[in-house]
């Protein structure tokens, strides 16, 4: 396990507060951060069922398409993709890697994808194969939320974590709702969706149905800065070029970790983040900036994130 002392711009001249970040990035090279905790419990019972496919859902992005294609390959199951929107000739990066480790796409147009696991797309591949076990779009479900619940506990029990305050980025917020229930005294849980008004009670509903209840002091945020779901503002690119120079070897991923550190640093640079020791927890997902356009990157090239 790995934390990193995590330099604010705001810190440069003077401060009071210590910041955090444990290298979730660092821990899996094929299913970096929580794509593998949340897969870990839908994959064991895939595999206990004897089921040969395994399928999901995800947009031509995803890093829930990347993680889950590689343990698809370690396990030796065929993974299933649906995918949101058309797949054109010319794929994603995501998908071309996905596509050269056996995955089969199946596009779906954005209303039916929606419905998730009452799709019509969904009816139409089981037709074709049987015996499918599917996962949810970005692991989600509560045995999603038991394999974070998992990771939770065990980035808390280390001795850098006592005393710290958790933040956590959110999208399906299965991965907050597993920190939620953990041993975390207190928790912060920063949306990637605009305009979300319900997160605490969507927590706390995902946690119910895994059998689990919030434990943790929870405050939760909505992505109300940079115009929504991975969207870059420009504000956002200058903060992560500043933030890499103040420290250099840690990487942010576009859409999740960035955001939420940045708006720490929004916070904090007013005076209004109470917190004097806080740990951030990068949960991966580093190669989304794949599929981000040129003048949007801030580490250069971004070839290297490829999964």
């Amino acid at each position: 396990m790995r934390f990193d002392t995590l330099l604010m711009p705001s810190q440069v001249s003077a401060s009071d507060k210590e910041f955090l970040i444990y290298r979730g990035d660092l821990e899996c090279n094929i299913a970096p951060g929580n794509k593998q905790h949340k897969l870990k419990y839908h994959l064991q019972k895939a595999l206990s069922e004897g089921c040969q496919y395994v399928a999901t859902f995800g947009g031509p992005h995803s890093n829930h398409i990347a993680a889950f294609v590689a343990r698809c390959q370690v396990l030796g199951v065929m993974p299933l993709i649906v995918v949101r929107g058309e797949t054109w000739a010319e794929l994603t990066p995501t998908l071309r890697a996905a596509v050269a480790a056996g995955a089969i796409l199946f596009p779906c147009s954005r209303q039916d994808f929606r419905l998730g696991l009452a799709s019509e797309t969904k009816q139409t591949v089981d037709g074709y194969y049987s015996n499918v076990y599917w996962v949810p779009e970005g692991g989600a479900g509560s045995l999603g939320v038991l394999g974070c619940l998992d990771w939770a506990r065990v980035i808390s029990q280390d001795q850098q974590a006592e005393g710290a305050h958790f933040c956590v980025a959110s999208g399906t917020g299965v991965t907050a709702a597993g920190f939620a229930a953990s041993d975390i005294d207190s928790l912060s849980v920063f949306s990637a969706l605009k305009g979300v008004s319900n997160l605490t009670e969507d927590i706390q509903l995902s946690c119910q149905q895994a059998g689990l209840q919030v434990t943790a002091k929870l405050s939760t945020f909505d992505e109300c800065l940079h115009g929504g779901f991975g969207r870059m503002s420009k504000e956002l690119l200058v903060f992560l070029k500043t933030l890499y120079r103040l420290n250099p070897g840690i990487e942010l991923d576009p859409v999740y970790t960035s955001k939420m550190v940045y708006q720490v640093y929004q916070m904090e640079k007013k005076g209004l983040w109470p917190h004097k020791r806080t740990l951030f927890v990068h949960t991966g997902g580093l190669q989304g900036w794949l599929g981000m356009k040129k003048d949007q990157q801030p580490y250069g090239d971004p070839v290297r994130f490829s999964c």
